[in-house]
């Protein structure tokens, strides 16, 4: 008995395609991010160009653009740029098609709805990535890097509304790291009281997994918040913990010599002789006016953000 010949009706043609230019598009885009990861990203001053094109018959369908300019400055951004046009009204690509964004040391993942509509609907989709590749937020302050030390007031005017908008914004900002990041969260009223009620070195720094996010959001909670607002000591951990930068957040006026400690604390001469700041500090003023100066000082001096939040 001979096969009968089977013939595909007109959607399952369509749809045969699209499922073909996706692959294609796909395997064309890893082969394109892993010839730039093993030679293109070294080559500082240059851009690297290709495009393709898949057609049928009589229609060109889709086509593929890809652009990376590297800077001549090996401190600039990193622009990536990826064009997908749809040449034929009867094809589109599925709606998982996705693009990631490209870092000069590693290849993170950012799948935005964005790349996607692009990807559809044929357009442009610009990347900017800086060299460290990693960032962490916390009320607006924005600091680059892998390890965090947030410094959190707990003193008695922190009760209410204060506390609780804090440990909202510190979840967020713990949630929001990637996992190749670490956090560790010091409070503070007369004294310091480091996460867990545990001191560096037995305390370490932390992924943020949902364990941990869970851990952290139990010790907010048992908290007892206590008197003045002394910062100095915990700073002092932070520092010992040699992170990549630090968040200090209060709502009030910083009594001790924080400002002064820091200006021995977080200096080193380099060969030329200059004195730069070891690690930057990101300050944080929670609904209040009290203490702006001392707070924006230590931004100011610390190569790091001064960030006042407004009572809504």
């Amino acid at each position: 008995m001979q096969p009968k010949l089977r013939w595909l009706s007109k959607p399952q043609t369509q749809s045969l395609i699209a499922f073909s230019i996706s692959t294609f598009l796909h395997v064309t885009a890893c082969i394109a991010l892993g010839f730039i990861l093993i030679s293109g990203l070294g080559n500082e001053g240059n851009a690297l160009h290709f495009d393709v094109n898949e057609t049928n018959d009589s229609d060109e369908i889709a086509q593929l653009d890809f652009t990376l300019e590297t800077p001549v400055n090996p401190d600039a951004p990193i622009v990536a740029r990826l064009d997908m046009s749809v040449m034929s009204t009867d094809v589109s690509l599925p709606e998982t098609t996705a693009i990631s964004s490209i870092g000069r040391d590693e290849l993170p993942s950012n799948v935005s709805a964005q790349a996607a509509a692009a990807a559809r609907t044929g357009g442009t989709l610009e990347v900017v990535t800086h060299k460290s590749g990693s960032r962490a937020s916390f009320f607006g302050a924005q600091a680059d890097g892998n390890k965090f030390v947030f410094v959190i007031d707990s003193s008695g005017s922190m009760r209410g509304p204060r506390w609780e908008a804090l440990c909202k914004e510190l979840i967020r900002a713990i949630k929001s790291l990637s996992p190749d990041q670490d956090f560790f969260v010091i409070s503070f009223d007369s004294m310091a009281h480091p996460m867990f009620g545990t001191m560096p070195p037995k305390g370490k720094f932390l992924k943020a997994v949902d364990k941990n996010v869970d851990r952290i959001r139990n010790w907010l909670r048992s908290i007892q918040h206590g008197n003045q607002t002394l910062p100095a000591s915990s700073v002092g951990i932070a520092m010992k913990l040699e992170p990549d930068a630090i968040f200090l957040l209060s709502d009030g006026e910083i009594k001790d010599s924080t400002l002064e400690d820091l200006r021995i604390w977080n200096r080193k001469q380099n060969e030329d002789g200059d004195i730069k700041t070891i690690v930057p500090i990101h300050t944080v003023l929670l609904h209040s006016l009290m203490g702006y100066a001392t707070l924006e000082a230590i931004a100011r001096e610390n190569g790091g953000t001064f960030t006042p939040v407004p009572e809504r």
